[in-house]
């Protein structure tokens, strides 16, 4: 009777369970305000995000006959739809109105954040070299075959009621993973990216008193 070994199988599913427990909300952040800076307007800057993922599609121009026969030309773009980019966004928006922004009918000034830089890479550790050595059977049994390394910087700027630049603060963030043939997905890496780098930006901004004097 021909044996069967489970043990692959049974890795993968250590790996994928333990990472089903250890997932927390991904509005999580390692920080807690003592206070929030006063009611203002707040937006994401989405082309500038945008271009830093590469994710910017074509840039359509079309022409169109107005009044009296009259040319005019319309421009419209379109974006590639990138889970990255959509964590990004959220991530930065929830930031300004659930941890930094006092909530407020009238609003002094405005917030505008994005995404400034961006680079993931994968590089040898350990198991990598074990993995080769092993002539792959390593990587089989879930010796993780290499660390993904996920690089963003964010930055906020602030305007005054009469849209004069107030402040300009960036917050540099990395996250790490150990990656192994059956977990690619890089996408909760890139998240841990995000928070570290909006608990940097959010220390500067913490820090800096001519934010406080944004007033109506």
């Amino acid at each position: 009777m021909k044996k069967q070994y489970y043990f692959p199988y049974i890795m993968s599913l250590l790996f994928s369970t333990s990472a089903l427990f250890a997932q927390k909300s991904v509005y999580t952040f390692p920080f807690d305000n003592s206070y929030r800076l006063p009611s203002m307007q707040t937006q994401v800057n989405s082309e500038e995000i945008s271009a830093t993922y590469q994710t910017l599609g074509n840039i359509y121009t079309t022409e169109i006959t107005g009044i009296g026969d009259d040319k005019m030309q319309q421009t419209s773009m379109s974006y590639i739809s990138d889970a990255r980019v959509v964590d990004a966004v959220r991530f930065l928006e929830f930031y300004m109105d659930e941890h930094l922004v006092a909530p407020g009918d009238e609003s002094s000034g405005l917030m505008e954040m994005s995404i400034i830089y961006y680079h993931e890479y994968e590089r040898i550790n350990a198991g990598s070299i074990l993995g080769y050595l092993t002539f792959g059977l390593g990587f089989i049994f879930g010796i993780p075959r290499e660390t993904v390394v996920v690089d963003v910087e964010t930055k906020a700027s602030f305007y005054d009621d009469s849209d004069r630049l107030v402040a300009i603060h960036r917050g540099v963030g990395q996250g790490k993973k150990l990656q192994t043939i059956y977990n690619t997905n890089t996408r909760r890496v890139h998240q841990r990216a995000l928070r570290n780098a909006i608990k940097r930006l959010n220390t500067n901004i913490m820090n800096d008193p001519a934010l406080n004097k944004i007033r109506t």
